[in-house]
């Protein structure tokens, strides 16, 4: 019985001891700041109508071309890499890919990922969600 008292007042000089600690605010965070440009590595997942999944890695460099890698999933994973131009405005970025034989367009959000747009709206599938390619500010290697 005793210990069961000495334990409880250790116990309590313990709470009583920790409660007297001073707490210092948290210092300020400067403001996470979203590059202007579009420059830079997107990846991530497409529409597919023919197959049943579509990855993309996709570079976009400050000379106005692009370098595509799209994974196609059907029976047998297929992978192709895709060369074009693209053009950025009013935060549409337009791809042109293998002699414009394969055209994509994306919408800029605020973060800076690319919302694929079909007939000039963005993509929502079946269960109401988009198509985005994410933007990774350094790429891995």
């Amino acid at each position: 019985m005793k210990y069961a008292y000495v334990l409880a007042a250790m116990l309590c000089g313990l709470f009583v001891g920790c409660s007297e600690e001073k707490k210092e605010p948290l210092p300020d965070l400067p403001p996470v700041e979203i590059p202007a440009d579009v420059f830079g590595f997107y990846s991530g997942r497409m529409p597919c109508d023919d197959c049943n999944q579509r990855g993309v890695d996709m570079d976009l460099f400050k000379d106005g071309t692009v370098q595509a890698i799209q994974m196609t999933l059907k029976d047998s994973v297929q992978v192709d890499t895709l060369r074009g131009t693209f053009v950025f405005a009013d935060s549409i970025v337009k791809v042109s890919l293998s002699d414009n034989s394969i055209q994509w367009a994306f919408k800029r959000d605020r973060v800076g990922n690319l919302a694929f747009m079909k007939l000039g709206d963005v993509y929502r599938d079946a269960d109401g969600m988009k198509a985005v390619l994410v933007r990774f500010y350094k790429k891995i290697k």
